[in-house]
């Protein structure tokens, strides 16, 4: 384990490794906790080789076991230890200083999780990059900013896709689905339907009570219904916005937001700009040239 002094304040880069290494724990002291590493914010990306870890993040105790990769951002109400009755945990670590490193981070926290298990070659990325911060001489700073940002990427590109998911989801969650797909792809969406659309009513359509349909609803999809009906209805305001006759107000009201700056503040969350800018900015794709029978369903209920 070491330290990287790529004098941040000097370089000002937006991403940077600032410590690298490997670690084997079997110390029940070993624990770390996420507000009490001091004011200067950055990111860890920690991956479990072997043994297992524990980590407690917003309410949950989440198990640290071979593959599993954990992203946390500090300062941050979180801990993570080693418990005496397990194995000895064995990883390797690199943190992340910088704005753009902490927002890519919180980015994929709030995608995928604080614990995620990606393919094997973001575990190859990371112990190149730790390989070569670990060996003198010490890169320059670009070098460094790019291992590190290279990491990040992978990370955001080896999650599951949905072809590794099932091919079709259980038969209440399926109802749910269509039934948002429905509503939202209306023409126009059916604004008083989304408006009373939530992963409570969601999971009545499915007929079961809202923690199962949770549940059933993150192994079939990998998300949270409630992080996939916000996504589902910015994606269809993104193709309303393609039409350049309808204002932003109306798009908000026929996707079910009564507030337009509510509407306005979850668009820039998901897209990085205002309603309006996404627009002019010619960032959309044009809702008209895709084929006509797509997009009315979701890729989990296209079956052969």
């Amino acid at each position: 384990m070491q330290a990287v002094p790529l004098l941040r304040d000097r370089y000002a880069l937006p991403v940077l490794p600032s410590g690298v290494g490997y670690d084997r724990v079997a110390d029940e002291r070993y624990r770390w906790h996420g507000l009490e590493r001091g004011d200067t914010p950055f990111a860890i990306v920690q991956h479990t080789l072997a043994g297992e870890g524990w980590l407690r993040f917003e309410g949950r105790r989440l198990r640290l076991g071979p593959g599993d990769c954990m992203l946390v951002t500090v300062p941050h109400d979180h801990s993570y230890w080693w418990q005496a009755d397990g194995a000895p945990w064995e990883f390797l670590f690199m943190s992340l200083h910088g704005h753009e490193a902490l927002r890519l981070q919180r980015l994929l926290i709030g995608e995928r999780g604080p614990v995620v298990r990606p393919r094997p070659v973001a575990l190859e990325i990371l112990a190149a990059g730790v390989a070569r911060l670990l060996a003198p001489p010490l890169p320059d700073a670009g070098e460094a900013s790019s291992l590190a940002y290279r990491l990040l990427m992978t990370l955001h590109d080896a999650a599951p896709s949905a072809t590794d998911r099932p091919t079709a989801p259980p038969t209440g969650v399926a109802r749910a689905l269509e039934h948002l797909q429905a509503a939202l792809h209306a023409d126009p969406p059916d604004a008083a339907r989304l408006a009373e659309l939530d992963v409570s009513a969601l999971a009545r359509l499915a007929g079961l009570s809202r923690a199962h349909f949770t549940r059933r609803f993150v192994r079939a999809v990998g998300q949270a219904p409630g992080e996939y009906l916000l996504q589902e209805r910015m994606r269809r305001a993104a193709e309303l916005l393609a039409r350049r006759e309808v204002s932003v107000k109306a798009v908000a009201l026929s996707l079910g937001f009564h507030d337009p700056n509510y509407f306005a503040k979850a668009f820039r969350r998901s897209f990085g700009v205002s309603p309006r800018e996404f627009r002019s900015s010619g960032m959309y794709f044009d809702a008209r040239r895709q084929p006509a029978d797509t997009g009315s369903r979701h890729p989990l209920l296209n079956r052969e």
